[in-house]
């Protein structure tokens, strides 16, 4: 349903109509898929569906809301009540993160307040190999970005019980070395982890700690129902008789599940938590009612409830990793149920962390772009911890803090585990993360569509291999690349990436905005790091701060080596005049700037790379008048098949004199989707439209990456790549 109006969509659909039409029992899948169509549709209409602005652009509109979060000083997310005259239904959620250049002090978490402000449609960069934040944004129901520009704080409502808690639950953790950590172990709420603790914890291999799941719910749940136990044999020890008739356990076990339920509750209802509580549910009932429960069928029913309950859950990489998970547990217990046992259980804990790891990793390195090989040991040292030490402290804790009892105990506690942390992490961090890298969803569904046969098909398991084998023909039907072209969606500005034998040249960096975020960093560095790219050369074009943004970034990435050749290791000169051969098939040429001249832009490095049948030019910020002495003086070496169009489409540029030298294929634009200088200018799309040159702009299409085979120009764009309809 996610790919609606795509082939994948009505090939599922015609598949399941021509199989229904001859075996019957394919029919009550065919109605599943398209209960499946009928769910997701509803959903989308009463949950996500986006309430329009009636344009792209920054609208001056009259909200109703509530400070949801602090992200940082003056800028906060903010769900809203009402959006101009439309109230927004209380079972809708919408939030929309918002910049305050005003005294913000009095807007704190649960704040009401209605207010003039100027929103647009949330919308980012998209790149290949990178996190998708539109996505992530989508499933968090993030629909605004925007600022205010007037507010009135209005008379606060009551928090709901969950704010409550967690409102009150942050000042009392704060002080620890791991606050971050108790603090999501007791409310499930990351945003208290910041993207270097994110990081450690994924590379150690310890994610799932992060992550409200079956152990967590299982540890509550066991604590809940030996509490309970305990309970009633101190009652029976003061006198109180019991009917020994009643099965205690039952009682138990409802107690325990309720304690769990109101954990997940408490987490926010995230999708393992959920997944978790649905699954012990189904136990405690079928134990109730001495009813037998197969194990693949809880995890069955389970799914179907999550899906039911959002089935947007999919787009949530955490379904995949939960779900997962716990099938290779039922299945290690099936097929070692006979030789489980006490004298056993450090060498089965070995083997199922084993088996986890080597089932989780292709998830991983589709997700993450690497795999943890210490999760192996940090998990052996972590789980029992966390069993058996951690959460029960933690649970201790929360009544002490409420009754201001002394927590000194837990003092050492929190030394103990920040001191076991950070030995693990500056002996494993490096050496226990393997850096995989990026390959096509396709491959993923492949790998564990050949997991399930090999594991279910019991007739003739050699079928396991034809998902292998289809891939792999896939693979080798793939025309070969012989370099590649990377335009980058950075915004307002340019960062291009010319590969060939994994060696790169890089023309322009990106922007680098408030002194601290670094396109440069954020976008361009992880994608060379994830596909194990040499950067062998950098061109600057001119000092804009769009196009050199991230220098100090580059230089601590690299140094200056990849700067020699072009600009003598020196980031503020103008690049030289020379020609190398790069990677023993290309030719990099600059050939401008020839003379000096008085605007910045004009003095832009313009840059031919060629293999001698297809050519790219990257032409910088130049503007009129450098064109004419590029036209004049090296018109014959302008031709080119795809051209990086100079200054973002600005009116300035792109002279007709300019584009007939060039003649160009295809032209791309890199600029920002919400450009306040309106680019690129309508002459200028005349212009390119007049010669029929095909245009591509990093705005709409996000990152445009051409291969160049021996085929011809293969172009792909990340929007069409990761497109879904309700985007």
């Amino acid at each position: 349903m996610f790919y609606f109006g795509r082939w994948q969509f009505y090939c599922s659909l015609l598949f399941l109509l021509i199989i229904a039409c001859y075996f019957k029992p394919f029919w009550l899948l065919l109605l599943g898929f398209i209960f499946a169509i009928f769910s997701v549709s509803v959903h989308y209409r009463l949950f996500y569906q986006q309430i329009p602005l009636g344009s792209d652009k920054l609208q001056t509109v009259l909200i109703k809301g509530e400070v949801e979060r602090v992200l940082s000083k003056g800028y906060l997310r903010i769900k809203l009540t009402q959006l101009d005259s439309k109230v927004i239904p209380w079972y809708k959620s919408i939030f929309a993160n918002i910049a305050v250049k005003l005294d913000n002090e009095s807007l704190n978490v649960g704040t009401c307040f209605t207010a003039t402000a100027k929103l647009k449609p949330y919308r980012s960069r998209k790149n290949f190999d990178s996190f998708d934040s539109e996505l992530y944004a989508f499933t968090k129901n993030l629909h605004f970005k925007g600022k205010l520009v007037a507010f009135e704080v209005s008379p606060s409502r009551s928090m709901t019980w969950i704010s409550s808690y967690r409102t009150w639950l942050w000042p009392h953790l704060e002080k620890y070395e791991l606050s971050w950590l108790y603090y999501t172990l007791l409310s499930g709420d990351r945003s208290k982890t910041n993207y270097e603790n994110t990081q450690l914890m994924q590379r150690l291999g310890l994610s799932h700690m992060l992550a409200i799941s079956g152990l967590h719910v299982g540890i509550i749940y066991g604590l809940c129902f030996y509490m309970a136990q305990w309970l009633l044999f101190s009652c029976a020890l003061c006198g109180c008789k019991f009917n020994q008739l009643y099965d205690v356990n039952r009682y138990y076990a409802a107690i325990g599940l309720l304690g769990s339920a109101v954990y997940v509750l408490l987490s926010g209802l995230s999708v393992s938590a959920l997944r978790a509580l649905l699954m012990l549910i189904v136990l405690v009932i079928a134990y109730i009612f001495d009813k037998r429960v197969i194990n693949y069928r809880t995890l069955l029913f389970a799914l179907c409830g999550v899906l039911l309950f959002d089935p947007f859950s999919l787009l949530n990489p955490g379904l995949y990793f939960s779900f997962i998970a716990v099938y290779s547990i039922f299945t290690f217990v099936r097929i070692f149920i006979h030789q489980l046992g006490v004298e056993r259980f450090i060498t089965q804990l070995i083997i199922l962390q084993l088996i986890l790891g080597v089932v989780l990793a292709p998830l991983s390195s589709f997700f993450f772009y690497g795999v943890s090989v210490s999760s192996l040991l940090t998990n052996i040292v972590f789980i029992p911890l966390l069993t058996f030490a951690l959460l029960p402290a933690l649970l201790i804790l929360l009544p002490l803090l409420g009754l201001g009892i002394s927590d000194s105990w837990f003092l050492l506690l929190d030394g103990f585990f920040s001191w076991l942390l950070q030995l693990f992490s500056n002996n494993l961090l490096t050496i226990g993360w393997l850096p995989t890298q990026p390959f096509e969803f396709s491959y993923l569904i492949a790998c564990y569509l050949a997991l399930l046969l090999v594991m279910h098909v019991k007739i003739w398991r050699m079928i396991a291999c034809l998902p292998l084998l289809i891939s792999a023909g896939y693979a080798l039907m793939q025309p070969r690349v012989h370099w590649q072209m990377d335009v980058f969606d950075v915004g307002h500005g340019t960062a291009v990436l010319i590969t060939s034998q994994k060696q790169a040249v890089l023309y322009d960096l990106g922007a680098k905005y408030f002194d601290r975020f670094s396109i440069f960093e954020r976008v361009i560095k992880p994608y060379i790091e994830r596909n194990k790219i040499i950067l062998s050369h950098v061109v600057l074009s001119h000092q804009d701060n769009d196009h050199v943004g991230g220098i100090d970034e580059l230089i601590n990435f690299a140094g200056k080596a990849p700067l020699r050749a072009f600009h003598n290791e020196m980031p503020d000169s103008l690049c030289n005049i020379t020609r190398l051969n790069f990677a023993g098939a290309l030719s990099v040429e600059s050939i401008w700037p020839t003379q000096m001249m008085s605007s910045k832009n004009n003095n832009s490095c313009v840059v031919k790379i060629t293999d001698g049948r297809f050519s790219v030019l990257l032409a910088g910020d130049i503007e009129y008048l450098a064109e004419q002495w590029l036209v004049k003086q090296s018109r014959k070496s302008l031709q080119s098949d795809i051209l990086l169009v100079p200054h973002h489409g600005s009116r300035t540029s792109s002279s007709e004199e300019f584009i007939a030298a060039v003649k160009p294929k295809l032209a791309i634009y890199s600029r920002s989707y919400y450009s306040i200088w309106r680019l690129p200018h309508s002459e200028v799309v005349a212009r390119y439209t007049n010669v029929d040159v095909r245009q591509l702009d990093t705005a709409i299409d996000g990152h445009i990456r051409i291969k160049i085979t021996q085929q011809g120009l293969l172009v792909e764009s990340a929007r069409e790549n990761y497109h879904y309809w309700f985007l």
